[in-house]
């Protein structure tokens, strides 16, 4: 099956939202600072959304496969964020082709010389992905359970890792 990455809506946001069914999970991925129960329009607020910097990974169908965002943080560093996959298509590679789509969409609009994300510490299968793509630990947050890894492009303003399709 062919996907697209796509700028996404309060649409698109509004079927990410079934996937998260408990505080836990909403917090997972969106991180601390997002209400729950979320509630569509504020939960767009709340993680900072626009058509610039929020994606959903499509089927051939125009379903809602996957989800994230590229952040601008620091000078030459595109920050991941916000990654999911519908549940009933993981472990199917989607969230390998939708980091690789992302990273690939960050390196055309922004040319970094570093992608950076971060993870939670017990989030096993998100980080053995990133550490396929080549991500490497940067720093742990004990307290917060966190690791914020960080892809080096290469060459400074390259390609992002390559991914079948």
């Amino acid at each position: 099956m062919e996907y697209s990455l796509q700028p996404a809506s309060l649409e698109v946001l509004a079927v990410v939202l079934t996937w998260v069914t408990t505080a836990t999970e909403l917090q997972m991925w969106a991180g601390p600072k997002v209400t729950f129960p979320p509630r569509l329009e504020q939960t767009w607020l709340e993680i900072g959304a626009s058509k610039k910097n929020t994606f959903a990974l499509l089927d051939g169908n125009q379903a809602v496969c996957g989800f994230g965002q590229l952040l601008l943080r620091e000078p030459g560093c595109v920050h991941l964020a916000r990654i999911i996959v519908a549940p009933a298509e993981r472990g199917k590679g989607l969230g390998r082709l939708l980091c690789t789509e992302l990273m690939r969409a960050g390196t055309e609009l922004h040319h970094p010389s570093m992608f950076t994300l971060n993870v939670y510490k017990n989030n096993a299968a998100a980080r053995g992905l990133y550490a396929s793509l080549g991500f490497a630990i940067l720093s742990e947050d004990r307290e917060k359970n966190m690791v914020k890894m960080g892809y080096r492009c290469n060459p400074p303003n390259g390609s992002p890792p390559a991914t079948a399709r």
